[in-house]
This record gives structure tokens, C-alpha cells and sequence, in this order.
């Protein structure tokens, strides 16, 4: 059952009687530690939607002592929100619709099982994040929805067990994010703490993550050893925020806790994107500061523009890592300018990544278009994109590409052909796809098991920013 019962519309604290005893001094004092300026009169608070449907198992903080009450966490993170955020809180899986979500700024997931979402509802909430909403997701947020690849693919991975329910210590492994900025480094905690499956650090900014240290890490399943505990991500234009903690009750009254899913609230909801750091082992060939880590083609000195931390192509031809690189990680963000309404299709925007210098990912103004195999995300003429992921012109967006290069054994004769991953803003637009051969504009037509990342020159000011890639497999 949904609390709207009580107002027409949205209610907020003032418009609910709750009984003293609901109302602990822990998580009065926690509210208070958090509340933030009071907003101007005339400053409607960014509406927040908080779902706490149970399909599957019912954590005991989203029980409601009764119809009319509210749910530890449903009472938590509306107390913390005071003044801040106007929190919605509902049970009630009706009220994911499209009407619905064009009144909110952001919904909160903390669910199980497969959701009564309408279908229309479902594809109503990706349309809505792709567009720009903003989602968090609490603790069982990654035991929903099993069946409906979409949610997996925008969440990060699905829950597979949680090995440890104990104190741990997690590691602060962004700290410049505002949703964690505030945590002691390491920050011990206790909680349930998950493991999951269809999940790789690659390409999502993880913030926090389990140290092994700290816990009997044989009890878990995963063959990396990473225990990511909460992570961020684009998707498309909009911002996903999630953290597995979340499953005991005093957490919801601690604010150190409640700071993390405000904060992670207000960065879904505000902005701006959040790059994780290069790994460990990547090679960054554009810094920002200079074109070093680039030649032309034939091998001179790369003359693009240098602007804002961006290289911008200038007409000076394509350029060319000296860094060469066989199986790869690569992240590389762009920006197609708007090129004004007298601009057709391969005018809008045009460059490309290539791979190895032969393998191009399509970079193109393609904002709203139906995609085709030469619009943004296509390997180019071979492969239109699963789903149009781009962001609108003068919009930085960015690609994580997966690369398997092309074998080649000892006598030059390619036996496997190269593979990919690419996901575009977030989004996976090709899942290991295999390429037959170099795509036009290539460095030639020779493959090989190593070569550089090419990125193309076709005559308008497209910029790139933060380039990297790491080599996988030795």
C-alpha cells in the first residue's frame, strides 16, 4: 500500500501524524546532523520517489508496523531529506508510469523479485533515465528484476549472495566523489555484504569496496576478489547511484549512512558526471595538457587544438598513439559540436575511434535518430548500434570499449578475428561483437596482434578528453 492516501498529491513529514515511538532520538539526532539550509520559500525541493516493493525476500526495514506508518528506511530517508528533498514514499508498483516520473527528479530503489511493473511502466523508467532521470538504488536494489535485461544493464550487476554480515572495513576508492567525500578512510561499518554476478569494475566508477583484509575472503565466490559496495554510472543522459549497504536498521538512523544516499541522491539528481580514475596499470594518452602521446600519421608531431583540458580537431589531420596495445580497455570521452541545422548526416559531428587504427567506432552527432551503420556508436559499416545511447551535440559523452585484438599466428596469417564491447554513456551498445576486417578510412588493411588507437580527423571541431587504455592479459 502507498502512504499517498494521506494528501492528494506528494506529502512530506508535516502532513503525516506519526506516533512518538516511531520516531526514535537516534534518527531524530541523525535528521537533524543532516539537514541542510533551509531552501527559498519560492524553491519547490527536488521530488524523489522511494520505492520499497518486496517481490522477493522482505528485509525487516521496509516492513510498516502498519498501513498508515511508515518503514525504518522509508522513515530514515525521509527524516534525513527534510529540507532538502520532498520524499515520496510508496509500496505501490502502479506508480512507476510516465505521468508519474515527468513529476520527479529521482526514484529510489529498495526492492526485491521480479517488480508488477507494468510493461509500460518499465519501459516508461528506462525511457526516463535515458532522457536524463536520475536512480539510486539501495542495498536489494541488485536483487530485482532478474528478467529484465534493461534494468541490469542501467543498475551495474545483479546480487549473487552475501558471503559476510559482520564489521568490515571499505576502502574509499573515489574520494572526490561528493557522495563519499565526507567518509573516514577506511570506514568500518557492519552490514550484509553482497556479492554480484553480470558486474565488472569496468566501466562504472566504483566508490567504495570491501577491503579483504578486514574479512575471511575465501567465503567469496568471485575469481577477481573484487567486492565493489557502491558504484555510479551514466546512463545515457541520465545518472544511476547504488550501494549495497543499507540492510540493518541502525544504519538508517547513523549519518554517516544516510550523508552516502543523500549524497548520492543530490549527485543523480545535479550532477555532474563522475569519471572514474584510470586503473591501475592504464596508460593515459591524452592528459589534458598535451599532445605528446599522439603523432599524424605519418608519424609528425599531432597538431590539434588544445582547449579546456580537450584536444579539439583542427583540420591538422588524424592523430595517432605512439602507445600500441593488443587486448585493451580503452575509455575515451568526445564531444560533436552542434553543426546548425544545415548539417545532414555525416556532417553532424563527424570523427571516429579507431582501434588498432582499423576498427572504427562511429563518432557522429546522432542525437533522437534511429540508428544506422554510419551514425554515433556503429562499427562503422558493419554494425548499427543494439540501441541509440547518444547524448545531445556540445555534450560530453564517453565510450568503454573492450577490446579482444585479432590473432595472428607466426607467419602473419590472422586466425581469430577481433572482438568488442562497447558501451556507449553507460549503455551497452555492442556485446562482444566480432569484426571481420578493418573499416573504412583504416590504417590499412594488414591485421595484426598489437597496433595504436587512431582517432579521426573528418573536418569538424570535435573534441576528446581523458583517453586512456589498459592492456589486459600480460
Amino acid at each position: 500500500m502507498s502512504l499517498s492516501i494521506f494528501a492528494a498529491g506528494w506529502f512530506t513529514l508535516s502532513t503525516l501524524v506519526v506516533s512518538a515511538t516511531s520516531e526514535p532520538a537516534a534518527r531524530s539526532a541523525a535528521a537533524a546532523a543532516l539537514a541542510s539550509e533551509p531552501s527559498p520559500a519560492d524553491a519547490p525541493l527536488p521530488k524523489v520517489l522511494f520505492l520499497t516493493h518486496s517481490a522477493g525476500f522482505v528485509h525487516d526495514v521496509v516492513k510498516r508496523p502498519s498501513p498508515d506508518e511508515l518503514a525504518i528506511a522509508e522513515r530514515g530517508l525521509a527524516d534525513a531529506a527534510r529540507g532538502r528533498f520532498d520524499v515520496r514514499c510508496t509500496q505501490d508498483c502502479s506508480e512507476i508510469t510516465a505521468e508519474a516520473l515527468a513529476g520527479v527528479q529521482a526514484v529510489c530503489f529498495y526492492t526485491t523479485g521480479e517488480l508488477p511493473i507494468s510493461e509500460a511502466g518499465k519501459s516508461a523508467l528506462m525511457r526516463w533515465m535515458r532522457d536524463g532521470g536520475a536512480f539510486v538504488g539501495i542495498h536489494c536494489a541488485t536483487d530485482t528484476f532478474y528478467q529484465f535485461q534493461p534494468y541490469v544493464d542501467m543498475i551495474g550487476g545483479l546480487f549473487n549472495g552475501h558471503p559476510w554480515h559482520q564489521e568490515v572495513r571499505v576502502t574509499i576508492d573515489e574520494p572526490a566523489h561528493p557522495a563519499v567525500a565526507h567518509l573516514p578512510r577506511p570506514w568500518t561499518v557492519t552490514d550484509e555484504i553482497y556479492q554480484f554476478k553480470e558486474w565488472s569494475r569496468d566501466p562504472l566508477a566504483v566508490l567504495m569496496a570491501l577491503d579483504p583484509t578486514s574479512v575471511e575472503i575465501a567465503k567469496g565466490a568471485r575469481a577477481d576478489g573484487d567486492y565493489a559496495v557502491t558504484w555510479c554510472k551514466p546512463f545515457g543522459r541520465g545518472r544511476v547511484f547504488y550501494t549495497s549497504l543499507g540492510h540493518r536498521p541502525e544504519l538508517w538512523a547513523s549519518p554517516a549512512y544516510l550523508s552516502l544516499v543523500l549524497g548520492g541522491i543530490d549527485w543523480a539528481i545535479r550532477g555532474p558526471d563522475f569519471a572514474a580514475s584510470a586503473p591501475k596499470g592504464a596508460r593515459a594518452l591524452f592528459d589534458g595538457k598535451s599532445l605528446d602521446g599522439f603523432t599524424t600519421r605519418d608519424g609528425k608531431p599531432a597538431s590539434w587544438k588544445l582547449v579546456d583540458g580537450a584536444m579539439e580537431v583542427n583540420g591538422g589531420g588524424d592523430v595517432v598513439s605512439k602507445t600500441t596495445f593488443g587486448d585493451a580497455l580503452i575509455h575515451v570521452e568526445f564531444r560533436s559540436p552542434d553543426m546548425g541545422p544545415d548539417a545532414h548526416g555525416q556532417e553532424r559531428g563527424n570523427s571516429g575511434v579507431y582501434l588498432h587504427g582499423r576498427y572504427e567506432i562511429q563518432v557522429l552527432d546522432s542525437y533522437g535518430l534511429e540508428p544506422a551503420l554510419g551514425d554515433c556508436g556503429a562499427i562503422y559499416g558493419k554494425k548499427v548500434p543494439d540501441s541509440n545511447a547518444c547524448r545531445r551535440p556540445n555534450e560530453w559523452q564517453s565510450y568503454d570499449i573492450r577490446f579482444t585484438a585479432p590473432r595472428v599466428d607466426g607467419s602473419g596469417t590472422k586466425t581469430a578475428n577481433a572482438r568488442v564491447s562497447v558501451w556507449q554513456n553507460g549503455i551497452p551498445i555492442h556485446k562482444d561483437v566480432e569484426i571481420d576486417g578493418p573499416t573504412g578510412g583504416a590504417l590499412g588493411q594488414a591485421e595484426s596482434s598489437t597496433g595504436p588507437l587512431l582517432l579521426q580527423d573528418h573536418g569538424n571541431p570535435v573534441r576528446y578528453r581523458n583517453v586512456w587504455v589498459l592492456p589486459l592479459g600480460g
